[in-house]
């Protein structure tokens, strides 16, 4: 490399600093005397000087807005199957129905749920909300058609007593699945900040 070179070279790094006025007076007055008798440092310092266009930016298209559009809707139907196999989870395999499997498979739901929303609140209300509408309506039926055998006490509690007691234990197996998919994401996590 030869000295014009380096010389072109290092104006180019002290310019924007020199434009900006953040050079000490010694290499300020280094610089000036460089371009001073030069046309092509001139040409440089002009060019230097002014500011670069700034490009534009285009609008958001209108597949942009379909895109997400599209990923709303999946989100949506995710959502809605969500739901229904928490109702199914509740119908199928609730205490009114003296089925013990809900501790399994609301374990699972807490789980899945945790680790695809991330979110207590959701884990808590697909566990909570099917059980405690199932209970409410099993308890009114029960007692309309006075088929009732005192289980779980229908007549002695509300309805409603009865629903918020079942969906809490339902919630509360579902809460030990999220807890395990809460640990579940916290150990990935550490692999790949160990890696």
């Amino acid at each position: 490399m030869n000295d014009k070179n380096t010389v072109r070279h290092i104006i180019e790094d002290l310019l924007p600093l020199y434009e900006e006025g953040l050079l000490s007076e010694e290499t300020a007055r280094w610089l000036e005397a460089q371009t001073a008798d030069d046309a092509d440092y001139e040409k440089l310092v002009r060019l230097s000087g002014q500011s670069l266009p700034k490009p534009e930016l285009p609008e958001p298209a209108e597949d942009y807005a379909k895109m997400m559009a599209k990923i709303n809707r999946k989100l949506s139907l995710y959502q809605l199957l969500f739901m229904a196999i928490s109702f199914v989870l509740a119908i199928r395999t609730s205490l009114l129905n003296e089925s013990f499997g809900f501790v399994l498979w609301y374990a699972v739901l807490g789980f899945v749920t945790y680790l695809f929303y991330k979110q207590m609140k959701i884990v808590f209300f697909l566990s909570f909300a099917p059980v405690f509408l199932w209970s409410i309506g099993d308890s009114i039926y029960e007692i309309v058609n006075g088929s009732g055998d005192g289980g779980m006490g229908v007549f002695v509690f509300s309805p409603l007593l009865v629903a918020v007691v079942t969906a809490s234990i339902h919630c509360l197996f579902a809460f030990v699945g999220s807890l395990m998919g809460l640990l579940a994401l916290k150990i990935r996590k550490m692999g790949e900040e160990s890696e």
